[in-house]
């Protein structure tokens, strides 16, 4: 298979998946009949993240949109026509940013 087609298809598999658990999440939120200021105080939080499956399921979500959109991104790149070694930068920055922010807002 070329390269070109694992891409296509990592785009489309990811998309996709990133809406089943993006669904989930939804149902998960929206199942019960909480306003907004109810739904997101601590106990509530709490409960939710306190069920294993759902809590891996955010996990997995941030993974795969994670992918998804860096896919999207080199696949913009390679449109606009630059070089192999400026786009490598450019995803590899924005790699090594994404991480420092999750370990800055995390710690």
């Amino acid at each position: 298979m070329r390269e070109s087609k694992l891409r296509f298809w990592g785009v489309y598999i990811t998309g996709i998946v990133t809406l089943i658990l993006l669904s989930v999440h939804f149902f998960m939120l929206f199942a019960n009949n909480l306003n907004f200021d109810n739904r997101i105080s601590t106990p509530v939080v709490d409960e939710y993240l306190s069920n294993s499956a759902y809590y891996s399921l955010l996990g997995l979500l941030l993974v795969v949109a994670f992918i998804h959109g860096l896919l999207g991104v080199r696949r913009s790149l390679y449109d606009f026509g630059l070089k192999k070694g400026v786009k490598d930068v450019i995803i590899g920055g924005i790699i090594i940013l994404l991480i420092l922010l999750f370990f800055y807002f995390t710690t």
